[in-house]
């Protein structure tokens, strides 16, 4: 088989693979219908990303024509809109998974507006004059200061090269500050099997940014057609890692409604860890009703120092049982347990006489926060309005 026809069926294939998985998570029910809002979100994710890709490749056979191989050139332009999209979304689909809050359009827009300028100028720049190809860096050093779309591929390039620097950082800075909260809040048994997951999907949506950069400064018919093989592979196994995770998931979370009726649905955001602490042995009622009286006499979370392992201590038990204990009781995850402690504290001061004179200020301090913007969005998230909206509208009452 010549180049030019096994470039045309390398195409197809691609095309054919990533549409299937698109319209296959759409038409998979338990992705369609997902209940943690995280993970139906990170799916949208994943089916843009595949959508992206056929599209790109159907619009370069369609440019080319069938059965017509032209190899890419330096920088091209149609690489880099596809790679800088990619890196996108899959650096924030993964995100969603550490810190659901930090993915809002306008995150994404800011990371997005680089590439989008530069596409931007490339089609000014076309529109001013006619771009050239180049295949070997002697043609590039003798065109890039005379060709302005040239040297706008180029400018492009080395953002795409700073982009996933940025995006290597932004990741493991996310699952850093993760780990923390976890270990903070409610145990290192809910990180091991997202994390594991996760790091693994990463490194897979590493190699093909790395692919697409090497494609970028070395193009041709073997670095294509192995960036090809590489995007044949990822997409369907990225598929196959995350309905799969997600199947598991929603099996085990059924799993625990189903066991006994008497125990409280899991919370939406509760995540793999969360449901494997439910299914953790020991006498949770009896820890909870522990947990309970220790917090009702002591009100250690209203010291914003208050540690989990302080906890722990006191009640004399371990990570995994606690979370299990809380989340039976109550259908919370620890963290949000004792944030509603904190927020009823706060509105209990807010109606007090005795604290009308006092700030806002001084009574998020007084409820266990150190931050007032910390205070002021979970008090808004809770009750529906702001703290001093509350005050407000029950002095009148």
């Amino acid at each position: 088989m010549d180049i030019p026809a096994l470039h045309t069926l390398t195409n197809g294939i691609i095309i054919g693979i990533c549409l299937s998985v698109s319209f296959g998570l759409v038409c998979f029910k338990q992705m369609a219908h997902a209940i943690n809002p995280k993970y139906r979100r990170a799916c949208h994710f994943f089916i843009a990303a595949s959508f992206i890709i056929a599209a790109g490749h159907l619009a370069e056979l369609l440019v080319d024509g069938f059965g017509v191989y032209r190899s890419l050139d330096l920088f091209s332009i149609l690489v880099l809109v596809l790679a800088s999209s990619q890196a996108l979304m899959f650096t924030f689909m993964l995100i969603l998974l550490f810190d659901s809050r930090y993915v809002t359009f306008a995150n994404v827009m800011k990371h997005a507006v680089p590439s989008l300028v530069f596409i931007l100028l490339y089609v000014v720049s076309c529109c001013i004059e006619a771009d050239v190809c180049v295949y070997s860096l002697a043609e590039w050093r003798a065109c890039v200061v005379h060709n302005l779309p040239l040297a706008v591929r180029t400018l492009f390039g080395v953002t795409y090269t700073v982009q996933l620097f940025v995006y290597i950082r932004l990741f493991f800075r996310k699952k850093r500050h993760y780990i923390t909260h976890l270990k903070e809040l409610t145990g290192e048994c809910i990180s091991k099997l997202e994390l594991r997951w996760t790091m693994r999907a990463f490194l897979y949506a590493l190699s093909i940014g790395i692919g697409a950069w090497v494609l970028l400064v070395c193009p041709g018919p073997i670095p294509e057609f192995s960036f090809s093989f590489l995007i044949v592979v990822f997409y369907p196994a990225f598929a196959w890692l995350y309905t799969n995770y997600h199947y598991t998931y929603e099996m085990l979370r059924r799993f625990i409604v189903e066991q006994d009726g008497k125990l409280p649905q899991p919370p939406l955001e509760a995540d793999m860890g969360d449901l494997i602490c439910y299914l953790q042995s020991g006498d949770s009622n009896h820890l909870f009703e522990e947990l309970e009286a220790y917090l009702q006499k002591e009100q250690p979370y209203l010291d914003y120092n208050f540690k989990r392992d302080d906890l722990i201590k006191a009640l004399g038990t371990n990570e995994r049982n606690l979370s299990a204990a809380v989340g039976r009781a109550t259908g919370l995850t620890l963290q949000n347990y004792l944030l509603r402690l904190r927020i009823r504290h706060a509105m209990d001061l807010l109606l007090l006489p005795d604290y009308a004179n006092h700030t806002i200020e001084d009574i998020a301090g007084a409820s266990g926060f150190k931050a007032m913007r910390t205070f002021n969005r979970n008090f808004r998230e809770l009750v529906k309005m702001t703290p001093t909206e509350f005050r407000r509208q029950k002095s009148v009452l």
